[in-house]
């Protein structure tokens, strides 16, 4: 029980304790960790709001805390169209008309000038892309690897326009091809595309190895055959040849690639390489009408300023050696030793005139220079190219007749060898180029028939398609399409019959190539056939007692071919097809290796092979059953089966069963 004086003394005391608990409060020591100086990121930002607070040193201080978003790039790419020495529009109008274009090929050894020669063609036709870059940029080499490297490693395509010495403009596509062995499959596929070649040769090293193997390879593809010998300054600059001697090294050139040209091919309407025939190309000879006065045993008479064909004296030069070799000496001499004083009044008398920045360049710039205004633009090329290189409409019957498996007088193949941009649709693709960020594929290929449009629905034919086995096939939508420059793109809505064409989202099927038609066709569909490289070889032990009785000559090579598969059958218990297809034992007649054809008439197409002599694949065949690779014992005895590209094998010391 409580009292009102209770109540009162009550709420009395009460304001008097809280005044002691925040005087307490105040004077109570705090900790400089616990003090709060800022609001929290709630009070901030507001509940809704997830804040995350990322603590000192656990991350590099090299690496943000949040990262920008990247995208990888694998390769150099322009990204706005670049001023050109041509209109766009003009270049899509030649496209019309097959009779003005040419499909080109580069080939040749590594470093024998390829990328560098496609670059001179880009400074000309792309002033504003050569300013960019400056020096040497090897504008085909795309790749981030192959500028590293300094080698082309992927076949890059170009198209230009690009006029004759009679200033008629013609489409030129170009195909920049790798130099390097381990690269010919690019070479292949380029060439599948092209109509000719040009061949380049370094004049300093001359024929080399894969020289005559890429010359060998266009001869079988029965393309054009034209040479270009590119760095002719080697001769003056490095091997100092005097210009008499320069002029043996260049004939020397040619002489020996016409012997190969004679081995590889027996068609004698194959014209020779000569610049008297205009399908030989250098910075020194490129005009028809100044070859026949400058090239060869032709000597200028100064007395009666006539030619003739015979010396007038013994101190008489060559007119190609007086005319052409000794002012170019002259001018890289000038060039190169005394700049300052007698190499204005040259430049005057070339009517060559540069700028006082100019003049101050370095010694190879400035040659460079002076020599690209000396000799002039490529209007000698456009016109061999022209003269000696087919029309993608001229050469069609040819291309068909070589890649096309479908019979040669069907409606479509007819069509195709007429380049009719009017007719059925056929496409055939040989590569694929990946994106810069290299996430997908567009296709590359050629039109042969009909016209290609943007968003048009194709039936892309993969490499095991048949008119019996139509599983390898799809019905896609065509993307985007271009005219593809290596480092920049030309979108267009349609490519007609006889162009090279880039195509966007029909990747998905194409393992290499591919045969692109119109699924409307209600006709016998065939592919182009594919690029066959595949090489199969197995190896198996043999059965025992088999090596004895051959070591013993209980059987031998020597016998025909139905008494030796009677042995194998009767006592090994082999199989019909494999006792008659026995070709060889190794390392000799007696030696305990098997060599056997295994291969089905219905998967090799054994009419492809010609028998022709072939001493590496003998040596190889007895080398490599004789010893291990790396080792000097012998192999384990072992039956080969091989395709039937060891046919060769009869005409060696390795004995055959049966005659090819």
């Amino acid at each position: 029980v409580f009292d009102e004086n209770d109540d009162r003394n009550d709420q009395q005391m009460v304001p008097v304790e809280e005044e002691e608990d925040d005087a307490q409060t105040d004077n109570q020591v705090v900790l400089h960790e616990d003090k709060k100086y800022y609001p929290t990121a709630e009070e901030v930002y507001g509940p809704d709001v997830e804040t995350i607070v990322q603590e000192e040193d656990t991350q590099a201080l090299s690496q943000p805390i949040i990262a920008p978003i990247k995208i990888k790039k694998f390769s150099h790419h322009v990204s706005q169209l670049p001023e050109t020495s041509y209109n766009l529009e003009f270049m899509a109008d030649l496209m019309d008309n097959t009779d003005l274009i040419r499909n080109v090929a580069i080939i040749g050894h590594l470093h024998h000038g390829k990328t560098s020669f496609v670059d001179c063609i880009v400074e000309q036709t792309h002033p504003e892309v050569y300013q960019k870059e400056g020096k040497s940029f090897r504008f085909t080499d795309t790749l981030y690897t192959e500028q590293e490297r300094g080698v082309s490693i992927k076949s890059s395509p170009l198209t230009f326009v690009m006029q004759d010495l009679k200033s008629k403009s013609y489409l030129i596509n170009l195909f920049d091809t790798p130099g390097h062995v381990n690269f010919s499959d690019e070479v292949t596929a380029a060439i599948r595309m092209c109509d000719g070649v040009v061949l380049f040769v370094d004049a300093a090293e001359g024929v080399m190895l894969n020289t005559e193997r890429l010359l060998k390879h266009a001869i079988q593809e029965g393309l054009a055959l034209t040479v270009c010998i590119n760095k002719i300054d080697r001769l003056i600059m490095e091997l100092k040849l005097p210009p008499q001697d320069a002029y043996y090294k260049l004939r020397h050139i040619l002489d020996e690639l016409n012997s190969l040209v004679t081995l590889y091919t027996d068609d004698t309407s194959r014209p020779i390489l000569s610049p008297l025939v205009g399908n030989t190309y250098g910075n020194d000879f490129n005009a028809n009408e100044f070859a026949k006065r400058l090239w060869g045993d032709i000597y200028f008479n100064h007395e009666t300023r006539r030619f003739s064909r015979k010396p007038i004296n013994v101190q008489s030069q060559r007119t190609f050696v007086e005319f052409i070799l000794e002012p170019l000496y002259k001018l890289f001499a000038q060039v190169v030793g005394d700049v300052d004083t007698s190499l204005p009044s040259l430049l005057d008398e070339l009517g060559i005139k540069l700028t006082r920045a100019e003049m101050k360049m370095n010694i190879r710039p400035l040659l460079r220079l002076i020599c690209s205004r000396f000799l002039g633009d490529f209007n000698g090329f456009v016109d061999m190219c022209v003269e000696h290189i087919p029309s993608p409409k001229d050469n069609a019957e040819h291309k068909i007749r070589s890649t096309w498996t479908g019979p040669i007088e069907s409606p479509l193949a007819q069509a195709m060898i007429k380049c009719d941009a009017e007719g059925p649709l056929v496409v055939h693709t040989s590569k694929q180029y990946t994106t810069q960020d290299a996430s997908t594929f567009h296709v590359f290929g050629l039109v042969l028939s009909g016209t290609l449009y943007s968003k048009q629905t194709v039936k892309v034919l993969g490499e095991s398609y048949s008119h019996l086995d139509e599983e390898d096939s799809r019905l896609l939508t065509v993307g985007r399409l271009w005219i593809y420059e290596s480092r920049y793109s030309i979108e267009v809505n349609r490519v007609p019959a006889g162009n090279w064409v880039l195509i966007e989202g029909i990747d998905g099927p194409i393992v290499k190539t591919s045969t692109i038609v119109d699924p409307k066709c209600d006709q016998e569909l065939y592919i182009f056939r594919p690029l066959k490289n595949k090489i199969t070889m197995i190896a198996e032990p043999l059965e025992k007692g088999l090596a004895e009785d051959i070591e013993n000559e209980v059987v031998q090579i020597s016998w025909n071919r139905k008494k030796l598969g009677e042995f194998f059958q009767t006592k090994y218990d082999w199989d019909l097809l494999a006792a008659r297809s026995i070709w060889a034992f190794g390392p000799d007649q007696s030696g305990p290796n098997i060599l056997v054809d295994d291969t089905l008439p219905s998967e090799v197409d054994k009419n492809l092979l010609e028998p022709q002599p072939a001493p590496h694949l003998a040596r190889e065949f007895m080398v490599k059953t004789r010893r291990r690779k790396g080792l000097s014992e012998d192999v384990s005895i072992n039956k080969f089966f091989d395709d039937p590209m060891l046919l060769e094998l009869a005409k060696q010391d390795v004995m055959l069963s049966y005659p090819l």
